[in-house]
């Protein structure tokens, strides 16, 4: 089994018009925004009054990446995530793959019936 990690850079920004501001994930919109200098930590003071804000907006992830030839051959091609929050929505190359409703589990989408071309032998 091949794997292809999708950690490390990527862009987020506030839905539905927010700068694209640069990501770490694995990681959290509030340590994004910390390191951007959008808010100060939460865990300081009263901080955590003046951004509680974040919580209540809607957030959007992106990445372009190009697949590992290696993962591409493999008979059965997945997209996992772990962690995601409690609420989302994931796509890949403008295709809903799906959504999440618990942050506490391993989400996984086949990836050859939305984007990628059958195996061939």
């Amino acid at each position: 089994m091949q794997k292809q990690s999708l950690a490390g850079m990527w862009q987020f920004r506030q839905m539905p018009i927010g700068d694209w501001l640069p990501a770490i994930v694995p990681g959290g919109v509030h340590t994004d925004l910390m390191a951007a200098g959008r808010i100060p930590d939460p865990f300081v003071g009263d901080n955590e009054l003046a951004v509680q804000w974040v919580a209540e907006s809607d957030w959007e992830y992106t990445r372009t990446f190009t697949a590992d030839p290696a993962v591409l051959a493999e008979e059965q091609v997945y997209l996992v995530c772990d962690g995601l929050d409690t609420l989302a929505e994931v796509w890949l190359n403008d295709q809903r793959l799906g959504s999440t409703d618990n942050m506490f589990r391993k989400y996984w989408w086949r990836l050859r019936p939305f984007c990628l071309p059958a195996r061939t032998r």
